[in-house]
């Protein structure tokens, strides 16, 4: 049996052939954008690769053991790992950093920021809780390429000297004990930075009603169940090509 190839009409083929081609070469637009945060403070908490390594040495120095026989266990563990007295001292000063900051120093001392990193989860985990009214990136996967900042982080034009102290007592994951925990954050700043979006993914307008609706009632960064990392959009300019 032959089987005959229907065509398109030519208006529907034109309409079908700009499609495929705003998706294979997106459209990528810039936005000027600053996220004011004047009633919730902003905890950045992050988890630096060097915890992770206090952690893992913590692992081989049993708390039970005298102040001798602990110290020799941590000499023990760090010639493991090849680490030298020196560096333990530093990889402690900079796992114990609040915030992440430009430069990256060991103090971390220079501007606050929020990375691209995070504000791209912030994203991802709005588009997971928003209300179906509410304009949301249809894939997590997308988020990733489809909203960047051109600096790769939002400044916050505030450092480790501005900031002040939140206190709480937090439930133990398995028992009733709490802890008592202290968490570094600022408030009253603008986080500004440029994005550059894939219009393909999300038109802008749509990105500012998702940004403008999380930032009220979802937050991002830390202790946001205590209501932490709420901000309004304070500025949304398309800056021309």
């Amino acid at each position: 049996m032959n089987s005959e190839t229907k065509e398109l009409p030519q208006d529907e083929a034109e309409s079908t052939a700009t499609e495929i081609d705003s998706i294979i070469h997106p459209t990528f637009v810039k936005v000027n954008v600053a996220l004011h945060f004047s009633e919730s403070g902003y905890i950045g908490l992050p988890y630096w690769p060097e915890r992770d390594t206090l952690i893992n040495i913590g692992k081989d120095v049993s708390p039970r053991l005298g102040p001798e026989k602990k110290q020799a266990a941590m000499n023990a563990a760090l010639e493991k790992r090849g680490i030298t007295p020196e560096q333990f001292q530093r990889i402690t000063q900079r796992a114990n950093r609040p915030f992440y900051t430009a430069g990256d120093l060991d103090d971390g001392s220079g501007e606050i920021i929020i990375p691209q990193r995070i504000f791209q989860s912030f994203l991802n985990n709005a588009c997971q809780v928003v209300p179906k009214v509410i304009p949301r990136i249809a894939s997590k996967g997308l988020t990733f390429i489809g909203v960047k900042i051109i600096d790769g982080f939002f400044r916050s034009g505030k450092t480790l000297k501005d900031a002040e102290t939140f206190s709480r007592f937090i439930k133990m994951e398995e028992s009733n004990q709490r802890s008592f925990c202290e968490s570094k954050f600022i408030i009253n700043f603008s986080a500004t930075g440029m994005l550059l979006i894939d219009e393909s993914i999300i038109k802008i307008g749509d990105l500012q009603k998702l940004c403008e609706y999380s930032g009220r009632y979802v937050g991002i960064g830390s202790a946001r169940p205590q209501g932490f990392g709420r901000f309004q959009v304070s500025r949304w300019e398309k800056v021309s090509s």
